[in-house]
Parts: structure tokens; sequence; C-alpha cells
């Protein structure tokens, strides 16, 4: 799966590192902006997973983006970087939802092991939701199938997509365990 992080910042140059950071250490597609006052914009025409922004900018600064999405209820998470963090800065950021809080200036496997946080938070809020959906499927053997279906997905993935082996461990027909692979890829 492909992931996506919006940074803004109003310092070029943090840009460019925090570009330089996800491409060479990550496999996420990072979108910069030294204008925060685009963000909205940015927001309203691309899917994110994250939104890295820094506290003090012109315009909109990080808590005006930090409450924008978390009053928009959108799904990106927020990482607030800072160069002039305070007690009370970062109490307010927790208070509205901030994922993390940063100060600058940060080492570079810092920002990498909490943008891995925030995306693994993600891919945990997706599973959370889409596993809920399953079980409140009516009648009951609607959600049996969307559960067997899911169940295998998730197992190809470990195996390798081996059937026979999925059917060794599971017990479950290697016809049946075909059949849901392939109705997931349509």
């Amino acid at each position: 799966m492909k992931y996506n992080i919006l940074a803004i910042d109003d310092e070029p140059h943090m840009l460019v590192l925090l570009e330089r950071i996800m491409k060479e250490k990550t496999q996420y597609t990072i979108l910069t902006s030294n204008n925060s006052l685009e963000v909205p914009k940015l927001l309203e025409q691309n899917n994110f997973d994250l939104v890295v922004a820094d506290l003090k900018m012109p315009g909109m600064d990080g808590m005006d983006i930090l409450r924008m999405v978390k009053e928009q209820k959108r799904e990106e998470e927020v990482i607030i970087i800072t160069a002039f963090g305070s007690l009370e800065s970062a109490i307010e950021a927790l208070s509205l939802g901030v994922l993390d809080y940063i100060t600058k200036p940060f080492k570079k496997e810092q920002i990498i092991f909490t943008v891995d946080r925030a995306i693994k938070w993600q891919n945990m809020k997706r599973d959370i939701k889409h596993l809920t959906a399953i079980f409140e499927l009516e009648p009951y053997e609607r959600a049996c199938s969307a559960f067997e279906k899911e169940y295998i997905l998730r197992l190809s993935k470990r195996t390798g997509a081996d059937t026979k082996q999925m059917s060794q461990l599971t017990g479950i027909p290697e016809n049946v365990i075909t059949s849901a692979i392939n109705s997931s890829k349509n």
C-alpha cells in the first residue's frame, strides 16, 4: 500500500530535509508546501495518511491545521514540529489530538520512527473500521462469509498465497481459498 504524507513548513530547507529523509529512508510519498494557506485545498484534492506541520507559520499555524483536521473529522494524523516548543503548546496540541510533538532540531531517526508509528496507527485504525463493518453485517451467514474471506486474504499475505499450504494450515478446502482470493481481485 502506498502512504502519503503532507509536510508544511515556512522554512524551505526544513521541507527539503523532510523530503530527502522520506525519499531516502522510507517508501512513503511526501508532498511539501511552504504556504500553510494551501493546506485546505491540498487536503480537499488529495488523500493523505499523515500531516507534518510546523507550529509557528504565517497564515495558518500548526495548531490551526490540527484543529481543522480534527474538526472536519478527517482521517489524517497530525505531527507538530517546532523550534519554539513549550510545555503549554505541547499540552494544547495533545488536548487537540496531535499524534506527536517534536522539537527541532530532531534526528532523522526520530522523524522516521514517528512517521512509521503514525502509519502503523493508521493501518490499525483502518483494520478496526473494516473488522467492525464485518461484525455489523446481517444476517449471520453474510458476516461469516465476509469474515472467512478476510481471514483467507490475511492468511494469503502471511503464506505467500500458497493455497496448498493455506489449506493444510486451516482445513479450508483449496477451492474455497482460491475463490476468496480471486473474488478479492475483482
